[in-house]
């Protein structure tokens, strides 16, 4: 909830009702914040239920006394009684005696009847506003009982319905049982003990006969209760659901739910008899069946003894309790039936519900006997027989048993759904001409029939025929009909496909984000209908979008939770999610774990020829195995072009050409490169372009060559937000040669970011064309110099002054130094011609010490115009340029808002700065300029780290930092006192403030008194 003001907090009277346990108490104290109120409880506010007006008159005239006057101010009345609506009413007229800035909040268990005449005095709050979200439930048991399985905290969240008291005890329980412990509504706990003594108890008498009778049904709706003989049944669910017992199936109608583990111990707490039991289901089966609530009714059937009187239901609401997501009921239901009331109609019914639910064997098992060795089947039957094989990952298998399939000779939406499916087991094996076909049949049979769920079904498979082409806008339109359609028949089922469909479409087009707006709807909606098999591609499909967008961890997850089951189901779909995990693991460098994973993948898709996922299997595959065995991996990379159809033939081709880029072919690779980047563009596929753009940079021969394809690879992933694909870039551009500073500081970044994400930065080890020498200069600190990683030792240089030189170079951090300035710097008063060959000599020492094995030209480090010569800095590493300008982008950084990456920006600049300029040799006039520029600018640095930091330890160490660099700098000497002070470290801030005295005295500045020092809320600058 909201500020006071909000919700009609504003009003003279606020109720505040729920049952005990709900949190009202903390909640209000929350919500009014530091706001102006009194607080009554005990027996003040028992009072209430048998002392006049005067009474509450009183108390408010009192509370008006302590409470600041002329402003709003709250007289909170805490654990308010039951009231008669006669007192309620009372009460709301000595409202209007009370002063007029007073507003009363009543806090109570008992719902109170409301008068209509004033109901514009009074609002309520209930339990809506006090139930804990799912993530508030995981917070609480991480927080107070260390429980940290999310799955643990969804169970709690389900059987309490996050009612605060519940989920408090239930987290108690678990804490205390350990692994052993899964069921949150099991008898004997202390959750059961606080329901019956602190809810049920204080339920009025009459509300208990209906508590315990619709413990037994879900939902229950007032006239259900009227048939079931409670003559004030509006009146008393709605007690029950303002007091959080029951929960609206739908926001502000009249059909409840009971929280699930009230439900549980009020039918061991209230119980009722075996055959009051069953009367009580026989009759809400029938009031469930007439009113269209199927799967309970259904429920209430298997329960009443009478089992055979859910077959009309059956047969008659089949198809839709099926597309509701009522398989797991039928199951039950059918079971339940005598042999003598299972028709043909019937089993065909159970088997789909069996194959909704995943259990494979058992749906062959029922068509089977249905099949009885007959030629040709039934259009119904051939569909459903096909859809388990091709659920199972048997595309050839399905489309043996679809072409048994006889089309019925009238309009039907088993003739659609027979054509769609063929066609998308055709699609699964890339026969795009049969697929064609047969998605145009079965859109002839859609219109013929004119039914919404036929539509779904033909435009689903027309979708799937447009996507194998490369047409994306036909694809797309496809999509948009079948699930308009599929929603207006409320075919769950449909549209979880077609959303899972929409959201490979979206990751195939570089669109993660909408991918998963989605892609989460048909999760939830598969995890809700119980189609296994459909939540494990919803979950595949999830996994893509996360994985693209550098969310390794989510993306895991995801294909984690689809193995299993599929693996259930026998599936050799679990292909899919195994990729997938090969992808993990290799984007991560697990090549061993990733060829395990693409391995196994083949294993379960070669027998069945299911191209789609067969040839990014052999691609993934290829690529781990390239730089072990090139001519393996050059069969696999060229087996998966030969497969590829449609979508993947970027991949396959991306996969041929960083084979034959590891084996040395570079003019394949070139080639193969533009050829993936036309099957991109074809499929609209940009996350592919931005790899073949890569691709064709990394077997360029000239450096710039490459930079201009990576730098617009890493645009495009950063425009479709793939995040490591991104990083992975930019690290790979800072190690060309000639990168520009700001790349450098980007690169920095991008590689403590995959280090986090678990990914090593990529190296030019295989990249790219033939690297130079890569050459660092340090300078912050001890001058030391490094080529290819190795310190070049004092030995290496063989004359000083070629040191010296180079030393002077970097002072001027890449501008150009006058050759006579040069010579009379380094031999002063000596001779002209002399000095110029001197000179000479050294500049060649230089350029032998920095490219010892002469692999570029002699002016790619130092340029040398005949007047003067310059570091190149765009080739060489110099430690201080690049601190000066990771320093100014951190500045920038701030300066726009973006505070996180101002702090880690200069962070990397903080480590860089290892001492000062050239400090191993202090005395030389030509270095002070750039010493002291260096000194300024970290003194900057740690100050803006300072205001930056996470933490008062943090803080403190900047400010440390800057005191030695700078110790009588009044302004940080004043925010390190108030740091401290603030964060109640009062020893330490007199010592610190202490330090300040001694500073200004020993330069003879007047110290200023404690307080004055500084500005609270102050910030370093």
């Amino acid at each position: 909830m909201n500020a006071p003001t909000d919700r009609g907090w504003s009003r003279r009277c606020t109720v505040v009702v729920a049952a005990a346990g709900y949190g009202k108490t903390v909640a209000v104290r929350g919500w009014l914040g530091d706001r102006s109120a009194r607080w009554c409880d005990g027996p003040d506010v028992a009072a209430l239920a048998t002392a006049g007006p005067d009474w509450l008159t009183s108390i408010g005239d009192r509370s008006a006394i302590d409470l600041p006057a002329g402003e709003p101010s709250w007289l909170i009345l805490d654990d308010v009684p039951r009231l008669s609506r006669r007192r309620l009413q009372t009460l709301l007229d000595t409202l209007e005696q009370l002063p007029p800035h007073l507003r009363v909040v009543l806090v109570t268990r008992h719902p109170p009847t409301l008068p209509q005449r004033q109901s514009g005095l009074l609002a309520e709050h209930g339990p809506t506003d006090l139930r804990l979200s799912l993530d508030q439930v995981a917070s609480v048991l991480a927080a107070d009982h260390s429980l940290t399985d999310p799955a643990l905290a969804a169970r709690i969240h389900a059987a309490t319905g996050g009612w605060p008291a519940l989920v408090t005890l239930a987290a108690r329980t678990a804490a205390a049982a350990g692994t052993n412990w899964h069921d949150p509504t099991e008898p004997g706990t202390l959750l059961e003990s606080y329901l019956a003594r602190e809810v049920f108890a204080e339920l009025p008498p009459e509300v208990h006969r209906l508590l315990r009778d619709a413990a037994h049904l879900d939902p229950i709706h007032p006239d259900l209760a009227g048939v079931l003989g409670h003559r004030h049944s509006v009146r008393q669910l709605d007690h029950l659901a303002r007091a959080g017992i029951l929960v609206p199936v739908t926001a502000g109608g009249h059909t409840y739910r009971m929280v699930p583990v009230v439900a549980s111990v009020a039918r061991r707490r209230l119980p009722l008899g075996p055959a009051a039991t069953q009367h009580l289901h026989a009759r809400a089966a029938a009031w469930y069946a007439e009113h269209g609530h199927l799967v309970p009714a259904l429920r209430s059937y298997g329960r009443s003894g009478v089992a055979e009187a859910a077959a009309p239901v059956l047969d008659g609401h089949g198809a839709e309790l099926i597309a509701s997501g009522g398989a797991e009921a039928v199951v039950d239901a059918y079971q339940a039936l005598p042999e003598r009331a299972r028709s043909d109609g019937l089993r065909l019914l159970y088997g789909e519900a069996l194959q909704m639910r995943g259990d494979f064997d058992a749906a062959l098992a029922v068509y089977a006997t249905l099949d009885a060795r007959r030629e040709a089947l039934p259009a119904g039957l051939a569909w459903q027989y096909g859809l388990v094989h091709y659920l199972r990952g048997e595309p050839q298998t399905a489309l043996e048993v679809f072409q048994r399939g006889q089309l019925d000779p009238h309009p039907s939406t088993d003739n659609v759904r027979l054509l769609a499916w063929t066609a998308s087991a055709q699609w699964t094996t890339g026969n795009a001409e049969a697929c064609r076909h047969n998605a145009e049949r079965a859109l002839v049979a859609a219109t013929a029939v004119g039914g919404d769920a036929a539509l779904a079904a033909a435009h689903t498979a027309l979708a799937l025929d447009a996507k194998l082409r490369g047409d994306r806008p036909a694809a797309d339109e496809h999509h948009e009909r079948a699930l308009r359609a599929a929603e207006a028949a409320r075919d769950t089922i449909q549209v979880t496909r077609i959303r899972a469909n929409r959201a490979s479409a979206l990751v195939g087009e570089g669109r993660y984000l909408e991918a998963l707006a989605e892609v989460r709807p048909a999760v939830e909606l598969a995890h809700s209908n119980g189609h296994a098999a459909m939540l494990a591609l919803a979950l595949c499909n999830e996994g893509s979008a996360y994985f693209r967008l550098g969310q390794l961890a989510e993306a895991n997850e995801c294909y984690e939770r689809a193995v299993p089951l599929l693996q259930r189901m026998g599936s050799r779909k679990v292909a899919y999610p195994l990729v997938g995990i090969g992808d993990v693991h290799a984007l991560r460098g697990r090549t061993t774990l990733a060829r395990a994973a693409y391995e196994e993948a083949l294993r379960a898709s070669e027998p069945v020829d299911d191209h789609q996922i067969q040839v990014p299997a052999l691609a993934g595959l290829a690529r781990v195995l390239a730089a072990e065995d090139g001519a393996a991996a050059f069969a696999l990379a060229q087996r998966a072009v030969e497969l590829e159809r449609g979508p993947d033939s970027a991949t396959a081709r991306l996969a041929l050409g960083w084979v034959a880029l590891e084996i040395g072919d570079h003019e394949r690779a070139a080639t193969v490169a533009l050829m993936a980047s036309t099957a991109a563009r074809l499929h609209r596929d940009r996350a592919a372009l931005a790899e073949a753009l890569e691709l064709r940079g990394a077997a360029a021969v000239d450096v710039d060559d490459t930079r201009q394809a990576w730098r617009e690879a890493a645009a495009t992933l950063r425009d479709i937000r793939s995040a490591v694909a991104a990083d992975r870039l930019a690290v790979l551009l800072s190690r060309l040669p000639g990168a520009d500073p700001q790349e450098r500081v980007d690169a920095l970044l991008a590689a403590e970011r995959l280090t986090a994400a678990g990914v090593p930065p990529p190296t030019l080890r295989r990249h790219g064309p033939c690297r130079v020498a890569q050459v660092t200069v340090r300078t912050l600190g001890r001058f030391e110099v490094y080529v290819d990683g190795a310190q070049v030792l004092a030995t290496a240089w063989q004359s000083r002054k070629a040191r010296d030189l180079l030393r002077i170079l970097a002072s001027r951090r890449g501008r150009a130094v006058p050759r006579e300035q040069l010579g009379e710097m380094l031999w002063p008063a000596q001779d002209p011609e002399r000095v110029s060959h001197r000179l000479s000599v050294a500049l060649s020492t230089l350029r032998g010490v920095l490219d010892p094995e002469r692999r570029t030209s002699t002016d790619h480090f130092v340029i040398a115009a005949h007047p003067s010569l310059a570091l190149d800095v765009d080739h060489v590493e110099l430690d201080v340029e690049e601190f000066l300008t990771e320093a100014a982008h951190g500045f920038r950084l701030a300066e726009h808002g973006e505070t996180d990456d101002a702090r880690a920006t200069l962070l990397l600049a903080e480590q860089r700065y290892r001492g000062d300029f050239l400090e191993d040799e202090p005395y030389d006039d030509w270095s002070r300029s750039t010493r002291e520029e260096a000194r300024r600018v970290y003194l900057r640095v740690v100050r803006k780290l300072a205001s930056l930091a996470h933490g008062v330890d943090e803080t403190v160490r900047h400010l440390g930092r800057a005191l030695e660099l700078e110790p009588y700098d009044e302004g940080v000497h004043g925010e390190f006192v108030r740091t401290l002070t603030a964060a109640g470290r009062h020893g330490e801030a007199a010592q610190a403030y202490r330090r300040y005295v001694e500073a200004m005295s020993s330069i003879g500045v007047p110290a200023q008194a404690r307080g004055d020092l500084f500005t609270p809320g102050g910030s370093v600058a």
